[in-house]
């Protein structure tokens, strides 16, 4: 109400990528403060099925609601973070033109810049799904329609 022609980007990550990386954040910062990975197994499992399937849920909200028009997609991008790292300048492009803003030579300099530093870029984050009692099949399953919807991929298994 406050902004009525505000544009929103959403950025949809690969579910095998974004789960691990939301349990591994939240029980590091368990850890640090309160000693997680030193708790009974069957307490720490608890928790982290609850905080699996709360983040599956988010994914699916959207998904669901993209998909059921509860959404307006003339003022919503879809912004796979993939192209973030490996087409940075292309998708900058869409990006401007979706908000309809003509960017400055400094800006297009920024982009390509980025765009090389991104290209070039190796994360050495690793997840061990098997800590937190998950396996790819499992995610796989329970986000299909992420699959579908906004990776164009159906999922193995």
């Amino acid at each position: 109400e406050k902004y009525p022609d505000s544009k929103i980007l959403y950025i949809i990550r690969d579910p095998l990528s974004v789960i691990p990386s939301g349990l591994s954040l939240v029980t590091g910062v368990l850890d640090k403060r309160f000693g997680f990975w030193n708790l009974p197994a069957e307490k720490r499992q608890r928790f982290i099925n609850r905080l699996y399937h709360g983040l599956v849920m988010l994914l699916m909200r959207f998904q669901k609601d993209w998909t059921n028009g509860r959404i307006d997609k003339s003022r919503v991008f879809i912004v796979r973070f993939d192209r973030i790292m490996t087409d940075f300048d292309n998708l900058m492009d869409e990006v401007l033109e979706f908000i309809d803003h003509t960017p400055s030579e400094n800006l297009m300099k920024d982009i390509q810049e980025t765009a090389e530093k991104q290209r070039n870029f190796h994360s050495r984050h690793e997840y061990n799904l098997k800590k937190f009692g998950l396996n790819e099949e499992q995610i796989k399953f329970d986000c299909a329609p992420i699959y579908e919807t906004f990776l164009n991929t159906l999922p193995d298994g």
